[in-house]
């Protein structure tokens, strides 16, 4: 199964598109979204709905452009042999689904910590010469205590948020980022402890950073790698 940023470019081939903000117009979603999805390789349902719709079309379109004369059994084979090969396809397709599903059940302690993992992280993606987050992903209530809109449209060097001992580095780094013209695209490491919406202890977050200084976008994902943590 091709992964999210082989379907994008598919998609930019196909349309003609030279910059991913064209997908996501395309799409109907913010550039952040579309980055998160990028992130998470995983393109949400009804999003996929609309590829799968379009790609029907633009298959019928080819049936359609068939030349063959009215009751010739040769050309009306090639088109019961074409739906055949599409059927074909499409249990291919379903197939590979229930298996990329059946691998997220791994069972045992290895399969639950990578669960764990994967089920823990979260995403931000914000504006680089603000700070302001502008889309969130994740399950953020559960692991850090927030609801979405509480995040959305507030700054990420906060510091009513990261711990006082972070805050410094991260304010240098964003300082560094907006006011370099040699750095145009830059991802790094870094943990930080963030404040617990509901019980305010830090959670030590471990993220990783992607940063397009030309696009004005960061994307951010975190996993928190220790528990609750006092100060």
């Amino acid at each position: 199964m091709e992964s999210v940023r082989e379907t994008i470019n598919n998609i930019m081939q196909q349309y003609g598109f030279r910059h991913k903000h064209q997908v996501a117009r395309y799409f109907g979603v913010s550039p952040q979204a579309l980055s998160i999805w990028i992130a998470k390789d995983q393109i949400p349902p009804k999003h996929l709905l609309k590829l799968s719709r379009e790609n029907i079309m633009e298959k019928s379109k080819q049936v359609d452009n068939i030349a063959f004369t009215p009751g010739s059994k040769k050309e009306l084979q090639s088109i019961i042999n074409y739906l055949m090969r599409e059927n074909i396809e499409l249990k291919d397709k379903l197939a590979a689904l229930k298996k990329d599903a059946n691998n997220k059940r791994i069972s045992g302690s290895k399969g639950a910590i990578f669960d764990r993992v994967m089920t823990d992280s979260l995403y931000i993606s914000g504006r680089v010469t603000d700070g302001v987050i502008t889309e969130l992903d994740g399950r953020w209530m559960d692991v850090m205590g927030y609801e979405e809109s509480q995040l959305k449209g507030k700054s990420y060097d906060s510091d009513d948020l990261i711990h006082p001992d972070d805050l410094e580095h991260v304010r240098k780094i964003q300082d560094t980022l907006k006011g370099s013209t040699i750095i145009s695209l830059t991802r790094y490491s870094t943990i930080q402890r963030w404040k617990h919406g509901k019980t305010k202890e830090y959670i030590m977050l471990s993220m990783v950073w992607d940063v397009d200084v030309e696009g004005d976008t960061a994307l951010v994902v975190c996993k928190p790698i220790d528990g609750f943590i006092t100060v």
